[in-house]
Parts: C-alpha cells; structure tokens; sequence
C-alpha cells in the first residue's frame, strides 16, 4: 500500500506519507530502514529525512494550532477525529505535567501539535522535543525496517485490503469495548 507510493516517488514520496499522515508512520519507516538494508539509502540519511518530515508537518500543525481560526480548527478536529474532550485534557496535562507531555506526541501527532499551538508554548521549546522525540521514533521503526530486511517483500499480504478490513473491525471493536466499559463505572 504505502510502500508502492514510495517506491513510485522516491524520497519525496516517503517525506509526504510522514509528512501527511494519511498512513502509520511505522509502514514508511520500516520500508526506509529496507531501503537502508539493501544499500538504497545510507541509516544517517533516511534518518534525517525522517526527522525533517517529521519537524516541518508538526511545525505546520503547530502553526494551524497557534493561529487558526475556531472554525478551520473544528473542521481539523472532526477530520482527524479529535474531540473537544481530549484536546482539553490536553491542554491541562501540559499546564499540570509540563512540556515534557510533548515527548509522546509521535504517538498522537496532529493533536499533540495542534494543541501545543492553543497552549501557547513558545515554538523553540516545542521544535526541539519534537526533533528528539521523532528521533527516537523514527530510529526504531527505521532499524527495525533495517533487520527486517528482505523479509519485508513477504509482508505483501499485509497490503490486502481484506487485512485492513479485518484490523479496522478490530481496532472497532475493543474501542467499543473500552468505550462501554467507561459507560458502567460512570455510572
């Protein structure tokens, strides 16, 4: 699936897919880190350009964060499908925890970015745990890709959309669970 827009567009196909998180970030990093394993692309390299895709998406979310209006950060927001609910809880970790809640943000990028943006936090302070937190992210899935190797072309079955069909309807279901769960102890 993604690694075939990579292949197609090369380094600037593998810098919009991190860029633009239309697919987990870990499919791309581990194929870079393949590429890294057949001597396609050096570690340093795919590295950086990572980190570089990484830092210029997060910067430009912190962007819509810091200056966007009510309205164009709602329609993010339903987009991405990210509630008010959690954004404020957001907001409050950073006030309560620190910045230092932005070392998790490859796990929850748009939202962690967006709402750096609305917390007002200067955006030094925000690029550079965003460069070490993304460092560290993309160095796993890029070393993993990398030990993987010639493995990863027996991945193919993953591209089959009937995998994915079956992931969504997973990931559906112990959301559903969770969310019922949470019902029964509020009440």
């Amino acid at each position: 699936m993604g690694h075939h827009w990579i292949e197609s567009y090369g380094y600037i196909g593998l810098m919009m897919t991190l860029m633009f998180p239309f697919i987990p970030s870990e499919v791309p990093l581990a194929y870079a880190g393949y590429l890294v394993h057949t001597a396609q692309a050096s570690l340093m390299f795919m590295l950086l350009l990572a980190v570089v895709s990484f830092v210029i998406s997060q910067n430009l979310f912190f962007t819509i964060g810091q200056f966007g209006s009510e309205r164009l950060l709602n329609r993010i927001f339903k987009w991405f499908r990210i509630s008010e609910t959690k954004m404020l809880q957001f907001q409050t970790q950073m006030e309560t925890k620190g910045r230092y809640i932005l070392l998790l943000s490859p796990m929850w990028r748009i939202g962690f970015a967006i709402g750096a943006g609305l917390t007002g936090i200067s955006r030094i302070t925000f690029t550079i745990v965003t460069t070490i937190s993304f460092a560290f992210w993309s160095a796993i899935f890029i070393w993993g890709g990398k030990t993987v190797g010639h493995e990863w072309r027996k991945l193919h079955h993953l591209n089959h959309p009937v995998f994915w069909m079956g992931l969504g309807v997973l990931i559906t279901v112990i959301y559903l669970i969770q969310k019922k769960r949470k019902v029964k102890k509020e009440s």
